[in-house]
């Protein structure tokens, strides 16, 4: 037991000497910390260095392409009855009461681990809080302002490398496509099973659904863990072209909502189905994808381990959500202290991605000292957890904190005044 703690304790004087090693980022993020309630720090100036370190990482973790996984959650705050601009719907199932987070992650295309947030929006009842456009106006669609979004990105990234959009169904739309194309940007789409396509090989419009079904089952890509059991990732493909007129309903002079079609030029893409399959042969999932990425270099396996990527922005949305930062607790009133809280925890998220994907030995140190410092029990047969690595951090620069505050005598004073009141030693 004496060896197990020494050797515990060791491995956290280690880890703590390695992370204080890391000093810009870290400093970074202490400093972020401790500037969340002060109202003059803008968002801005928060941003920046997320801003800045992801730069840095695109060109040390990327090679030919940035993967950009955009979605968007919901933060629900119908329990929070003093929280300003509150978006409030009436659902079949109750009141819907939050805001609307817009999000779009970067990720690594060789190793599918995310980098850092490129973009934040949190949209309010009455306006955007945005890092990147603080003039979004509140009736812009969320396909109509990633299109802005995507502009922005290759506006200042400064990178070489080509960036993907990837994104879940709500992007099936055809009006986005030619957004994105005329833009040059490429992109990856996951597409509904009505939608039609023209498909060359048989000259003919056809429901998604229906050309997949003519497709068999293809490549097998990868094994995975999906739902608790393993599966296995088959991907398959055949050349389309999107040719429907896009639609969109407009309000007339009679306020009446009314289908508005448009036609445009016909875009040349892949049909790309990526089929789970379980041991017994059952398909469990599949997720029909379109993209406009006609390099042949770039593969259906690629594009198939690409879009599988894209649970690392659900899994950032959970972070941020419970199992991390239980961001839907958070008691600011005002939108503008929960976004600058928000940018505060994705910086530390970057600094905990940066340590989790670290391989050398010095980051397995850290881990271990992060770990144990979270007080968090983790499954047997598993290094660590995002959530525990966070709540290492977040400690540990809580600690800091009382460290500037106090001196070790204080410390000292302090736990006898505690022996004296309980009456035991701790």
């Amino acid at each position: 037991m004496v060896k197990s703690y020494m050797s515990s304790k060791q491995s956290a004087t280690n880890g703590l000497k390695l992370l204080l090693n890391n000093q810009e980022s870290f400093s970074q993020v202490q400093a972020a910390w401790r500037f969340l309630n002060n109202e003059n720090v803008s968002t801005d100036a928060l941003f920046k260095p997320i801003f800045d370190t992801l730069k840095t990482e695109i060109e040390k973790q990327c090679s030919r392409f940035v993967l950009a996984m955009t979605d968007w959650s919901h933060v629900d705050y119908k329990h929070h009855s003093s929280k300003q601009e509150l978006i409030s719907e009436n659902r079949k199932t109750g009141v819907k009461k939050g805001f609307d987070l817009q999000t779009t992650l970067v990720v690594s295309d060789t190793t599918g681990e995310p980098i850092a947030p490129i973009a934040h929006n949190l949209r309010s009842d009455t306006r955007f809080y945005s890092t990147y456009n603080k003039n979004i106006k509140l009736e812009t669609t969320h396909l109509e302002e990633l299109t802005q979004r995507a502009k922005w990105m290759s506006d200042n990234l400064q990178t070489t490398k080509q960036v993907v959009h990837i994104v879940d169904r709500e992007s099936d739309s055809v009006a986005f496509m030619r957004d994105l194309q005329e833009l040059n940007e490429l992109f990856l789409l996951r597409v509904k099973n009505n939608s039609k396509v023209y498909y060359p090989k048989e000259a003919v419009d056809i429901k998604q659904s229906d050309l997949a079904n003519k497709l068999p089952l293809g490549r097998e890509v990868k094994s995975i863990k999906y739902k608790n059991k393993r599966v296995k990732i088959y991907v398959n493909e055949c050349d389309i072209e999107v040719r429907r007129d896009a639609t969109k309903f407009i309000v007339n002079e009679d306020g009446k909502r009314k289908l508005q079609k448009t036609k445009g030029e016909a875009i040349k893409a892949r049909f790309v189905i990526e089929r789970l399959v379980d041991e017994h042969q059952n398909v469990v999932a599949q997720w029909l994808l379109v993209t406009n990425i006609l390099d042949a270099s770039v593969t259906k396996e690629t594009l198939a381990t690409w879009y599988y990527y894209r649970w690392k922005i659900e899994s950032y949305f959970k972070l941020l959500k419970s199992s991390g930062f239980n961001m839907e607790e958070w008691q600011q009133r005002e939108p503008v202290a929960l976004f600058r809280r928000l940018l505060v925890v994705s910086y530390a998220c970057v600094l905990v991605w940066k340590i989790a994907n670290d391989n050398s030995k010095n980051g397995a140190k850290i881990r271990e000292f992060l770990v144990l410092l979270s007080g968090r029990l983790i499954e047997r047969g598993k290094e660590f957890t995002h959530p525990a690595l966070l709540a290492g951090l977040e400690n540990y620069i809580q600690i800091l904190d009382l460290l500037s505050m106090f001196s070790k005598e204080d410390l000292l004073d302090m736990k006898q005044e505690l022996v004296n009141i309980m009456g035991i030693d701790i």
